[in-house]
């Protein structure tokens, strides 16, 4: 009875407006329905909860054929920063935006599960927001200019800077011994600006919304998690390779 409520439930407003009911027809219709839902109201509660999972589903093999579109991208881009174990079993991505309050705690659960679990491969992508690309420029520019070690300590200085005036730059620049005069230059580079601009456009892409955001490999996670929670997923994803 129970599949068969759910299938009324679903076939009623197809049934009230078919043109083989009459109105006598559809009025007893809905009269038994309504009679078996005031006598069994638990039955809506598990309706609707099955119509979640069902849409939960939906949403989660929604997202996995959007991570496999644009897997290469994702997870084998040359451009962005790669830490953690490279032959990792699991790769975590992390978006991150350095005017962005919510990044740096974002950033930071990112770093301590790549130090903390060996099998953890983690990418790092720079996506500010269209209209403030100047202090991801800059650690593109790092990155390039001095490598990765250099570009995790401008990260840290970026996130700490009380602003992305040129003179708190070149403070950052000196601090990491390069020359702002390199780095200004470096930041003009369009690929730079290219590379910026597609994670930005992965974001569109993938429905993330903004920075902060995560993809493993099975799954997306728009805004910030704690370390521990990061965690759980990753066993998660082992459990599923």
């Amino acid at each position: 009875m129970r599949i068969v409520l759910a299938l009324a439930l679903a076939a009623l407003p197809l049934a009230a407006g078919a043109s083989g009911l009459d109105p006598e027809a559809r009025a007893a219709f809905r009269a038994e329905i309504r009679a078996y839902l005031l006598d069994h109201p638990e039955l809506i509660d598990e309706v609707l909860a099955e119509a979640e999972r069902r849409r939960f589903g939906d949403a989660v093999s929604g997202d996995l054929a959007l991570i496999a579109a644009h897997r290469a991208a994702l997870f084998d881009d040359p451009a962005d920063w790669t830490g953690g174990n490279p032959e990792g079993d699991v790769t975590l991505v992390a978006f991150v935006d350095y005017t962005c309050d919510r990044c740096a705690p974002a950033l930071a659960a990112a770093r301590a599960l790549a130090a903390s679990d060996p099998g953890l491969r983690l990418v790092v992508k720079d996506a500010p927001a269209p209209e403030d690309e100047t202090a991801a420029r800059f650690a593109r520019a790092v990155l390039a200019l001095s490598g990765p070690d250099a570009y995790l300590r401008a990260q840290d200085a970026l996130f700490a800077a009380p602003d992305m005036q040129q003179g708190t730059l070149d403070g950052i620049a000196r601090a990491l011994g390069l020359d702002p005069a390199a780095v200004a230059d470096r930041m003009a580079d369009p690929a730079i600006a290219a590379a910026l601009a597609a994670n930005r456009a992965l974001l569109d892409a993938l429905d993330l919304g903004p920075a902060p955001a995560y993809v493993f490999e099975r799954s997306l996670v728009r805004g910030d998690l704690p370390e521990v929670a990061l965690a759980a997923i990753a066993q998660t994803m082992r459990r599923k390779n």
